[in-house]
């Protein structure tokens, strides 16, 4: 059984499902925002303890940013529970997880985690497609791509020059995603990142600030990244989800900022997430 929170990306359901264990595997947790973790702990009910006994549990995800609104899983708490149940801790930092260069404060825990993974497409500034996954401890990862024994028998816990590692994937041919990346940390640096990276984060909070002050408009969540989620609410209030999303269409089709939409509580809204290097105050 793996477990994840009810606002986790549609992403970890397929991963649960390309892996084998099947979508009926995988748990998802009511969640407001973020996973609390006493719901947590209560589904599982420890190994000895668990409700559905024919199951066991193998691993939680914990979201560090989450899609709609940007919330960050208790990530130390979760990891504390899962270790006295001896279960794996991915985290999905997809969208959010570059933030904890500059607000670490909530991150904390993310380095005890085992697995984590980002897309540097979103928050590092990069064109599509480019995903980075990391482990704690990579010789878990390299027998888990261990085919067979003469292969398995050629890894060890430290690699050298000679090893071949990740060659059984998804994919055959593959473009060098990588590089994109690693030229832009070798030309601009970490600090260029981690200052774009906060400059962003300010952005979002000036937009929350001019959204509450908006007496026509209004914010139906907390602003803990960059993802800003609002409403227009200076109509009937029985059609306000077909007025938003007239309203995203004209907002998008003028072509000057870009909105997306989510669902909040049941309602359409409208949806900013500011990822890009080139956004000013103005």
């Amino acid at each position: 059984m793996v477990y994840a929170s009810s606002e986790a990306h549609m992403s970890i359901g397929k991963a649960v499902a390309l892996l084998g264990l099947g979508r009926d595997n995988l748990r998802l947790l009511p969640a407001a925002r973020r996973l609390p973790v006493e719901p947590y702990r209560a589904a599982h009910g420890g190994r000895s303890r668990s409700m559905q006994p024919s199951r066991t549990p193998l691993a939680v995800v914990a979201c560090a940013g989450t899609t709609v609104t940007g919330a960050v899983d208790p990530l130390a708490e979760l990891v504390a529970v899962a270790r006295d149940e001896d279960l794996t801790v991915h985290v999905d930092g997809a969208y959010g997880l570059p933030a904890a260069m500059v607000e670490p404060d909530k991150f904390l825990g993310i380095a005890s985690v085992d697995s984590l993974s980002m897309d540097a497409h979103k928050w590092l500034y990069q064109p599509l497609d480019c995903g980075v996954l990391l482990y704690r401890n990579p010789a878990a990862a390299r027998r888990a791509f261990a085919f067979t024994d003469d292969y398995a028998a050629s890894l060890s816990d430290d690699p050298v020059e000679g090893d071949v590692l990740f060659e059984e994937t998804i994919e055959l041919s593959r473009r060098v995603r990588a590089l994109k990346l690693w030229l832009s940390l070798r030309y601009h640096g970490l600090s260029s990142f981690r200052a774009a990276i906060g400059a962003n984060l300010r952005q979002a909070r000036l937009l929350a600030d001019l959204i509450d002050k908006q007496p026509s408009l209004e914010r139906v969540a907390e602003v803990p990244l960059s993802a800003v989620c609002f409403r227009w609410v200076g109509a009937d209030r029985a059609s306000l989800d077909g007025q938003n999303a007239e309203i995203l269409d004209r907002v998008n089709r003028r072509g000057r900022v870009y909105l997306s939409n989510a669902t909040v509580r049941s309602n359409f809204v409208l949806r900013a997430c500011i990822t890009n290097h080139r956004t000013t105050r103005r």
